[in-house]
């Protein structure tokens, strides 16, 4: 589940029942920690916790200030420094080796409620957002906590223009939309890729020619279920499918005539991944005309076979190669051992939260 929607739900049912908590963000960090800026937890008033921030080390502490949050009625910033020695440290639990900047935003009542329907509108948003807000308050600044949301254009959604003055204490988070994963074929190797892909939040989508294959009972979480035949209509996906430079699609029919179809449609609209179950031999007799590169050549967009090296056998275990694969791709890795990965582990600057310049 994406962390966007674990906290709009947690926010939910803190509002259905009319409780209070304390939302956690971490803002920023430096130095080696266990998450990146982004990360968000909630902490209930009887002290559970939805969510992590860290690796277990900050969470009893955090319980611990909630009371004192939630009767402040106030958001604040407060910075761990984990840089100390061990024997300073441990007593938090800590190991690691760095700073982490949190804000703590206590939620009651009427702001409970607002912060609810803001996470709803976020979690469903299909675009790039840029989230603004307010991390240190002086004079005549908007009070901690207040956000801005701005399009990719940079124009405002929603929230306090007042933000864009250079002059604020404000970060930046950069939040992008759920995966879009189109399954192009319902067979059962398929319905764990689609239950695995929603797991983690990615916004999933089965198309087949069958319409007794794209029936809810096999696809019960899949975001839509499309009966579409495009060796007969090459358009036959149409308003009901979006396919454009974030699309990932995976082609597993096991039908030639479909997979075909199937593999060119993804690459007319710009699917930024193709990955195509079967042999390479197979995927460049599919391509036709598209393999001009030379033999054996395929388009940069086109992952065949499909997955990580995992020594996958069983359906499960290649939709775990599968999803792998595409999160690597997203991520911009290529997917080997972490161990063997020179530098950190995070790619800091593009965790997502910056400094307001």
């Amino acid at each position: 589940m994406r962390e966007i929607d674990r906290i709009r739900g947690a926010l939910s049912d803190a509002s259905a029942r009319g409780g209070s908590v304390v939302l956690v963000t971490v803002m920023a960090v430096e130095g080696s920690v266990y998450r990146g800026a982004g990360a968000r937890m909630i902490v209930t008033a009887d002290g559970a916790t939805i969510g992590p921030v860290s690796g277990g080390c900050l969470e009893a502490d955090l319980i611990a200030r909630a009371p004192e949050a939630l009767a402040s009625d106030r958001a604040e910033l407060v910075r761990y420094d984990t840089r100390a020695s061990d024997d300073v440290v441990m007593g938090l639990g800590m190991g690691c080796r760095g700073v982490i900047d949190l804000l703590l935003e206590p939620l009651t009542a009427a702001a409970l409620q607002r912060a609810h329907a803001f996470y709803e509108r976020l979690a469903a948003r299909r675009d790039t957002v840029t989230l603004v807000t307010q991390v240190r308050s002086g004079a005549g600044a908007p009070p901690v906590g207040t956000r801005l949301l701005l399009a990719e254009d940079g124009s405002v959604v929603e929230g306090d223009a007042m933000l864009l003055g250079g002059q604020h204490d404000v970060v930046r988070e950069v939040v992008r939309p759920a995966t879009p994963l189109v399954i192009c074929g319902g067979g059962t190797d398929a319905i764990p890729l689609a239950n695995l892909a929603k797991q983690l939040g990615w916004h999933t989508t089965v198309v087949d020619h069958r319409p007794t294959f794209v029936e809810r009972v096999r696809f019960p979480d899949a975001d839509a279920l499309v009966c579409a035949n495009l060796v007969n209509d090459a358009d036959a996906l149409g308003d009901h499918v979006e396919i454009n430079g974030r699309t990932m699609a995976v082609v597993m029919a096991h039908s030639a005539a479909h997979d075909r179809a199937y593999l060119h449609a993804m690459l007319d609209g710009g699917a930024c991944y193709v990955g195509v179950l079967g042999p390479r031999r197979r995927t460049v007799e599919l391509l036709g005309a598209r393999a001009t590169g030379g033999e054996g050549w395929m388009p940069p967009s086109v992952h065949s076979p499909v997955g990580l090296d995992l020594g996958a056998e069983t359906p499960d275990e290649i939709a775990l190669a599968i999803v792998a694969e595409i999160s690597a791709v997203a991520a911009g890795r290529e997917g080997g051992v972490l161990r063997r990965r020179p530098g950190p582990i995070h790619d800091r600057p593009d965790a997502g939260l910056q400094p307001d310049a």
